[in-house]
């Protein structure tokens, strides 16, 4: 489900242009720990907001969002005409942070006689978050001047400053802050000031990525474009990656579909355009939805193929350089213009033979493949994957000192440790599953499989769920507490315990 947002630029001009910044609390689900404009969802009661002029419903509901979360998370009241007295607007705002009621609040404000007028908010864009969110939010970006001085309250948010679009965007650069996305946008488009063109240019930015042609900014040098790549689900897209400054690689170009594949040829369009220049497509590994824009990509640039030898022997082909354990992929300048950036491979087998991680250490930035997932738990099948060479993999990128990580399906996290002890918690389990039902006197894979996964509710993955099994089974087998029997039949060695892979947390 798509919710609505409000969110508020809040500027001034004394005379340089500066928007005001909020630091979402580490603790939030969503990009926790970025800095973003004040805003938050629609609520009931919304609408009820007292205008000067009447509205439709739905500009109504929006509006009254803006005005609520503004006063929530700042202290600014933007209304006329009369308001409540001071004391009472304190308790009012502790009222609200503590989910108080929009409708309660709205018909405080009327019987103070307080009222929006015309053009105290006025809208900018909209945006709506790409599929390879869990949450998703159609946002609508609103102006708003005003000379008065925000106050951030502890809670959902951490802190808030005021910043000038351009140093903003250099400190993001320098990986001293993190950008929201959308924010990153908006702040390029403020970068040069605010006057009726740049308003036009952000009211005819395209609301969605599906389609627009363009890549989602993340972090310094490193843009996302999540596309869909059957057979998996629109649900679980697949992430290309365009990583670097003047000079870029693109990471796993993903799309099959003629429509994924335009868009994705026109975001790199768009790199040239600028005067960027494409050294080599990398492959992360050689699963389908990694690999399906490598020949469009290559009929337009004629660029050389990167990846691990593995990778390139199950896909038949040569690869113009093989990539392995501690190789450096130089990327020349990076986004704050220094020199000597680069990206480090890591051999990370597992989820498939060849697999590689690339580890950007000046941002502490790892892009992980298929390693992990923000959005499931990642498939380690047999024929193809190897548990205990999973484990192996996900203690190698545990060790390091990641600030953000970008998984191939998800969006990326700040909270790299959690999400590597989640997964091998998870993965333990469903050993553990796998040991039970032996030692219960079931050893057929398919019997496991489907006792494990019967909750399951998508029977085209069946196929998925006996490989994941099977590669559970032969995980046990290598730690003595298995016995295979014959193809795809197993039975329990009698007086075995399993070895755990390591704890979370160690």
């Amino acid at each position: 489900m798509t919710r609505q947002t409000a969110n508020i630029i809040i500027y001034r001009q004394r005379p340089e242009l500066k928007v005001f910044l909020v630091t979402r609390s580490s603790e939030m689900n969503f990009l926790g720990g970025y800095l973003a404009f004040a805003g938050g969802k629609v609520e009931p009661g919304d609408e009820t907001i007292p205008l000067a002029e009447e509205l439709g419903a739905d500009k109504a509901e929006i509006l009254g969002c803006a005005i609520r979360e503004l006063f929530e998370e700042t202290g600014i009241l933007a209304t006329r005409g009369g308001a409540p007295a001071e004391e009472e607007l304190k308790r009012l705002r502790l009222e609200m942070l503590a989910d108080g009621d929009a409708g309660e609040f709205f018909s405080r404000l009327r019987t103070s006689g307080a009222s929006l007028e015309p053009g105290t908010f006025v809208e900018a864009v909209q945006l709506v978050t790409p599929r390879f969110s869990r949450q998703r939010f159609s946002s609508t970006f609103f102006l708003f001047k005003t000379d008065k001085e925000p106050e951030i309250l502890p809670g959902e948010l951490a802190g808030g400053g005021w910043w000038a679009p351009a140093a903003a965007l250099a400190a993001w650069r320098r990986g001293e802050l993190l950008l929201a996305p959308p924010v990153i946008v908006i702040l390029r488009q403020l970068a040069g000031g605010l006057d009726s063109s740049t308003l036009e240019s952000m009211r005819t930015s395209p609301s969605e990525f599906e389609g627009s042609g363009l890549a989602i900014p993340w972090g310094p040098g490193i843009e996302l474009l999540p596309f869909h790549c059957p057979p998996l689900p629109p649900t679980l897209p697949s992430s290309t990656f365009l990583v670097g400054s003047r000079r870029f690689i693109i990471i796993d170009p993903s799309p099959t579909g003629e429509k994924e594949q335009a868009h994705l040829l026109a975001a790199i369009e768009n790199r040239l355009a600028g005067g960027d220049h494409p050294e080599a497509i990398v492959l992360s590994h050689h699963h389908a939805d990694h690999v399906g824009a490598v020949e469009a990509v290559q009929e337009r640039w004629d660029l050389p193929c990167w990846g691990h030898r593995k990778t390139g022997e199950l896909l038949e082909r040569s690869f113009d350089r093989e990539l392995d354990e501690g190789d450096l992929i130089e990327l020349g300048e990076s986004p704050a213009g220094d020199s000597g950036w680069s990206l480090r491979c890591l051999f990370t087998p597992g989820h498939a033979e060849g697999h590689l991680a690339f580890f950007d250490e000046r941002h502490q930035a790892l892009l992980a493949g298929d390693l992990l997932s923000t959005l499931v738990s990642m498939y380690v099948g047999s024929p193809g994957g190897h548990l205990e060479s999973y484990f192996r993999s996900l203690e190698k990128i545990r060790c390091l000192d990641i600030r953000l990580l970008y998984p191939s399906h998800g969006m990326p996290t700040a909270d790299a440790r959690s999400l590597i002890n989640k997964t091998i918690q998870h993965r333990k389990k469903r050993i553990g599953q796998v040991q039970d039902k032996l030692a219960e006197g079931l050893g057929e894979v398919r019997e496991l499989s489907r006792e494990i996964y019967r909750d399951e509710a998508d029977s085209r993955l069946r196929p998925l769920y006996e490989r994941t099994t099977r590669a559970a089974l032969e995980y046990l087998v290598e730690q003595g507490s298995a016995r295979k029997l014959a193809e795809d039949r197993y039975e329990i060695t009698p007086g075995s315990q399993l070895e755990p892979p390591p704890e979370s947390g160690s």
